[in-house]
């Protein structure tokens, strides 16, 4: 269950935001850190999941951003059994390395996706452009497509087709204003007072918003980027 957009960056590079909807008991996340080299000489940043150890966000210095949401169709698949299921969160990891987004979408398709519950990924690059990579699992088959910025995906364990009224308010919020980072911020801090389940900042009965990342991936010279992340555990406010 999150909420993830992504705008340009003035200057080149981009904003990548997640809210991330769990239970209130599920063990903190460790905060964003440089985990290790990949692709030889960048380094890649991501925090840690309390409970499975995995990652739902990463940026490294090749400028390679991905972030995975749940996945909640209708109807819902069969789940994996239990002895071969493997956590969403090892995904990132295994991918952050490569080169590009859409190198990242087409290693997942040679993945084991049967062991894992649905999900989609999103890959972010400068590799031509901005480019934003979209990979679906709906525990059935893989479907990938290449979009441009700004853009808004949601989830919600309720079921993914209640949480579609986020993107026209994203296109009013975000787009409408520019797509600026403060407007960016603007709408992961938004909750309707009558629709606190369906909210970007959302509450129901066992789970509510419980961090916001915000990853920022800007050109610096050699081919390199500077990447910078910032992770804040958040607890739900006055409706706005």
């Amino acid at each position: 269950m999150c909420t993830v957009t992504i705008i340009a960056l003035e200057g080149g590079g981009f904003r990548l935001v997640t809210s991330r909807d769990e239970s209130p008991a599920r063990p903190r996340a460790t905060a964003p850190a440089w985990r290790g080299v990949v692709r030889g000489v960048a380094r890649g940043m991501w925090p840690v999941d309390g409970l499975a150890g995995g990652t739902w966000v990463a940026a490294a210095e090749h400028g390679l951003a991905l972030t995975v949401l749940n996945g909640n169709p209708r109807p819902l698949p069969a789940p994996p059994a239990e002895a071969v299921r493997l956590s969403r969160g090892v995904l990132i990891p295994r991918l952050i390395g490569l080169a590009d987004a859409l190198e990242a979408a087409e290693a997942l398709g040679r993945f084991e996706l049967g062991r894992f519950e649905p999900f989609r990924l999103v890959g972010v690059d400068c590799a031509a452009g901005l480019r934003v990579v979209d990979s679906v699992w709906d525990g059935r088959a893989l479907t990938t497509v290449e979009l441009g910025a700004p853009v808004c995906f949601a989830s919600s364990g309720l079921g993914d087709h209640l949480v579609e009224c986020r993107l026209p308010l994203f296109e009013e919020v975000v787009v409408g204003a520019g797509a600026t980072p403060a407007a960016q911020d603007e709408f992961h801090q938004h909750r309707w007072a009558d629709r606190p389940e369906v909210s970007v900042l959302m509450e129901r009965a066992g789970a509510r918003t419980v961090s916001i990342t915000r990853a920022e991936v800007r050109a610096g010279p050699g081919g390199r980027f500077a990447v910078s992340m910032e992770h804040e555990a958040v607890g739900v406010g006055a409706a706005r």
